[in-house]
């Protein structure tokens, strides 16, 4: 599953923006300038993993509000990818100065 994670730069991508704070669908597809099919199909795999934990907030009428948040498991990947990329930019050498901007951007 991990592997998969990290085989889609917008499933990685958000679970950075969700970090921050919790946002809908649509604060997630603003902030990383994704369609709705690249946010559906992330969030898809990212509930399903518990990576996220959607939240149903009150309203008095309308539709379902739903904001997603950073589960245990998407804080504690988060800060395994954060160790990873420190220890790849202090390798930039061996590595290779294209591949390190390559996870910096991701960062982004």
């Amino acid at each position: 599953m991990i592997m998969e994670l990290l085989g889609h730069k917008d499933y990685l991508r958000i679970l950075m923006v969700l970090e921050k704070k919790s946002l809908r669908f649509t604060g997630i597809q603003k902030a990383l300038d994704l369609n709705p099919t690249q946010v559906n199909r992330a969030l898809t795999f990212l509930r399903k993993g518990l990576w996220i934990i959607p939240q149903t907030l009150p309203t008095e009428m309308g539709p379902i509000r739903v904001e997603y948040g950073l589960g245990k498991r998407g804080a504690a990947f988060l800060s395994s990818w954060k160790s990873f990329r420190t220890q790849a930019e202090r390798h930039t050498a061996e590595l290779g100065k294209s591949e390190v901007a390559e996870l910096q951007s991701l960062s982004r």
